[in-house]
Formats: structure tokens, C-alpha cells, sequence
């Protein structure tokens, strides 16, 4: 029987003209793969930060699973006119698609990113807002930092998820662990007013990707497009 499923995008592939294998994380059902005819003359929504619902005779024991019409839930305007939201989009999607690569179903993930896609499209570009996503997810793998930060803790370490007195030999010297520790206290109504240097964004995305890679969460080494953010940075 069909059913309507919501889902967000995490990646896509061309089988023919018109005709796409879509790889999504939906809320009904977890990451699932369904094969899509894209009509000419409809916008095309298989696209970072897009979200959209469809109908399919969804099996769970199938690999693929045909899928029909599919309908943007919110148009997301600013994020395709804006390059640097673009960039952004495309470099968290990724890491997306990497992370839930066998994630089981989980209804809160999808509606916090949901949530958090919805605000960066209606706030002004902050690039800050890329490694608060990344920080974001890391409680629904279970691996959320211990915010801890003190004098007599000041320095993050990656094995132990918390700020402790010794540095790890993981960071630079001039590493940012005090603005690592205030994005660790940030929420998405506060996020858009925080301000970082560049080369302190670069340093504690690198963290970020280390500390997933840790928990063998995703290899960053497989994150191609993290050169699309730099750009954005200079």
C-alpha cells in the first residue's frame, strides 16, 4: 500500500535521463534509497538542505523502493541564492551522509536538523553555523562533549569527550578551547550572534571531524568538500 514518507536529501545518482537514485534519511523510516523520475519542467529538489514528502509502496526489504510524486515541504530560497549557504550545504550534507550511513531510525534527529536548516534559512549567512550543526548531531551518536571548562580544566581532550588539565597532543598550542567550550553552550536561537576568526572555525571543524572519526562515526579523510568551506572562509 502507498504511503506518504517525508524525507531530507543525503545524496543522488543518474540511472538514465530523468531518472535518479535517491539516497535520503526519512523520518519514517530511517536512511533509505528510492528511485525517482524528475519531470522537466518541475523544479528539481534532490538537493543539499532540501526537504521534501512523496508517495511509495515503501518495503522494508528492499534495497529500492519506487517513489512518486515528490513535493518540496519549504522552499529554501535563501540557501540556494546565497553561495556561502550553498557551500555550507553541500559540506554538511556530506558529513551527513557519511554519519547516518546505518542509522537507525530516529524521529528527533530528523526534526532538530530540520529545525536547524529552517533558522539558517531565515537568518542572515553566519559560517559559524557549520560547526554548530556538526556539534549538534554528535548527541544522537551518543559521543556529546562533556562541557566542563574551567581553570583547572581548559584543555578539550578528544579520547575522554571533556576539558581536562593537560593538553592532547591532538592540538596546536594556540588552539581555541575557550570558544570551543562557549559553541559547546550554544543553542540555535543563539548561535547566529556568535562570532569566530577563521583560522579558529578551521581549527575546531577540524576537531569536530577528528572526534567523529574517533568514534569511527565517519573517516574525515572521505570528506571531499571541505575545500568548498575554506573558500567561503578566504
Amino acid at each position: 500500500m502507498s504511503q506518504k514518507i517525508e524525507g531530507f536529501f543525503l545524496r543522488s545518482t543518474k540511472l538514465k535521463q530523468n531518472v535518479l537514485l535517491v539516497d535520503l534519511y526519512t523520518f519514517q523510516h530511517g536512511r533509505s534509497s528510492f528511485i525517482f523520475t524528475h519531470q522537466k519542467k518541475s523544479p528539481f529538489i534532490f538537493q543539499p538542505f532540501h526537504f521534501f514528502s512523496f508517495q511509495s509502496n515503501y518495503n522494508p526489504e528492499k534495497k529500492l523502493n519506487r517513489a512518486n510524486n515528490q513535493e518540496l515541504i519549504f522552499p529554501v530560497i535563501n540557501i540556494v541564492s546565497d553561495v556561502r549557504k550553498t557551500g555550507l550545504a553541500i559540506l554538511l550534507t556530506e558529513i551527513l551522509n557519511k554519519c547516518i550511513n546505518n542509522f537507525e531510525v530516529s524521529p528527533s534527529l530528523y526534526v532538530h536538523i530540520k529545525k536547524m536548516i529552517i533558522s539558517f534559512e531565515h537568518h542572515d549567512f553566519n559560517p559559524v553555523f557549520g560547526i554548530f550543526f556538526v556539534k549538534e548531531i554528535l548527541h544522537f551518536f551518543g559521543i556529546n562533549p562533556q562541557n566542563n571548562y574551567d581553570e583547572k580544566s581548559p584543555f578539550f581532550n578528544i579520547s575522554n569527550g571533556r576539558f581536562e588539565s593537560k593538553k592532547d597532543d591532538f592540538f596546536k598550542t594556540n588552539f581555541p578551547h575557550k570558544e570551543f567550550h562557549q559553541l559547546l553552550g550554544m543553542n540555535i536561537d543563539t548561535i547566529f550572534d556568535m562570532k569566530l576568526s577563521v583560522d579558529k572555525r578551521r581549527e575546531i571543524l577540524a576537531l569536530l571531524l577528528e572526534y567523529l572519526s574517533y568514534h569511527e562515526i565517519l573517516n574525515q579523510k572521505q570528506i571531499q568538500s571541505v575545500h568548498v568551506l575554506q573558500s567561503i572562509y578566504d
